[in-house]
């Protein structure tokens, strides 16, 4: 990976974060409504955790944001 990679993906952690705290829900909650175990959701939002494709997209979905758009807005924040 290289280092413009690892940054858009921590702007893409930290928009979702900014989503999360817009959407009120808890990082319990959205785990939850994601189905996902909250120690594993902690890790990829604390960055504690390389975030997989696949994940990325059930939080965008749960967060009801469309992927390009947390996308732009990390490209955004970079």
């Amino acid at each position: 990976m290289t280092q413009e990679d690892e940054r858009l993906q921590a702007a893409v952690v930290d928009q979702i974060n900014a989503e999360l705290g817009a959407s009120g829900l808890t990082m319990k909650a959205f785990a939850s409504k994601m189905g996902r175990p909250y120690d594993s959701t902690r890790n990829y939002l604390r960055k504690e955790r390389a975030l997989p494709f696949g994940i990325f997209f059930e939080m965008s979905s749960a967060l009801d944001v469309a992927p390009d758009e947390i996308i732009r807005r990390a490209r955004q924040r970079m």
